[in-house]
């Protein structure tokens, strides 16, 4: 038995079913196109059935690979932390600040925490894809998402 790999699966199982318990909650489509609740569902569909594979595998051994997987480093601890709790300062101020900001800030602390040190990478990137993820979803899909500080743009 791979402790590792079932104590993870079993997180991410547990992740997932909090998402979708929350994303339940939201109506799946509005007036046709997706709802707030849409992507939410579909991600925890992906969080519950990868936690369930990695669970699985980490049960029973022979379905796992022969040199199994280690617990990180202390430096891949210290990135964990760095991103999951920038995820839960992106949650509870998302409405407050809003999608693109909330997003754009989240997206450079996961750059910075994946190790890139370049200011220009640093800025561009999250910003440039939380514009891009905000035209998909809300002007496309016309998804209404949290505007914010931004809101004043109207």
């Amino acid at each position: 038995m791979n402790k590792a790999e079932a104590v993870a699966g079993s997180v991410f199982v547990a992740i997932g079913a909090w998402v979708l318990l929350d994303a339940i909650r939201m109506p799946y489509f509005i007036e046709g196109v997706p709802g707030p609740g849409f992507l939410p569902r579909w991600i925890a569909f992906g969080l519950i059935g990868s936690g369930l594979v990695l669970t699985v595998k980490g049960i029973w051994p022979r379905l796992a690979p022969q040199e199994g997987i280690t617990w990180p480093a202390a430096v891949g601890w210290r990135r964990v932390g760095l991103m999951l709790g920038a995820l839960a300062v992106s949650l509870l101020l998302l409405n407050k600040l809003g999608f693109v900001v909330i997003t754009t800030l989240f997206m450079a602390v996961v750059v910075f925490g994946l190790g890139v040190r370049s200011w220009r990478i640093l800025v561009s990137v999250p910003l440039v894809s939380a514009v891009a993820l905000y035209v998909i979803f809300a002007v496309w899909l016309r998804v209404p998402l949290p505007k914010g500080i931004l809101a004043f743009f109207e």
